[in-house]
């Protein structure tokens, strides 16, 4: 028996820092009102952006209309995409009706 207790310990010693990592925890769903203030941005707009697709959210059958349920890890990532992306340039359809016609 304590041949057995011996060896759990050697076992449990030898694993390195990296290995011992604390147990996976899930990051609850909150709701439109507490993604609005951790982006400081009104409701209507986060739900706006949820139905274009610009952020992840999840949507659950309610009485009359969806209801929508988000993970805070995930719109940080999809709002700073959102944020950090590029304007791009001026369309050739812009650029086209922005030019005047000759009356020659």
């Amino acid at each position: 028996m304590a041949a057995k207790d011996m060896s759990v310990a050697l076992i449990a010693s030898s694993q390195t820092e990296s290995e011992r990592q604390p147990p996976f925890r899930l990051e609850p769903f909150v709701d439109a009102d507490s993604v609005s203030s951790f982006l400081s941005v009104p409701r209507s707009d986060v739900l706006r952006m949820t139905r274009e697709g610009k952020i992840r959210g999840y949507a659950y059958k309610g009485r009359s209309r969806h209801v929508y349920r988000y993970r805070l890890s995930e719109v940080s990532e999809d709002f700073s995409a959102l944020a950090c992306r590029s304007k791009g340039t001026i369309s050739q359809a812009a650029l086209a009706s922005q030019r005047r016609k000759s009356n020659g």
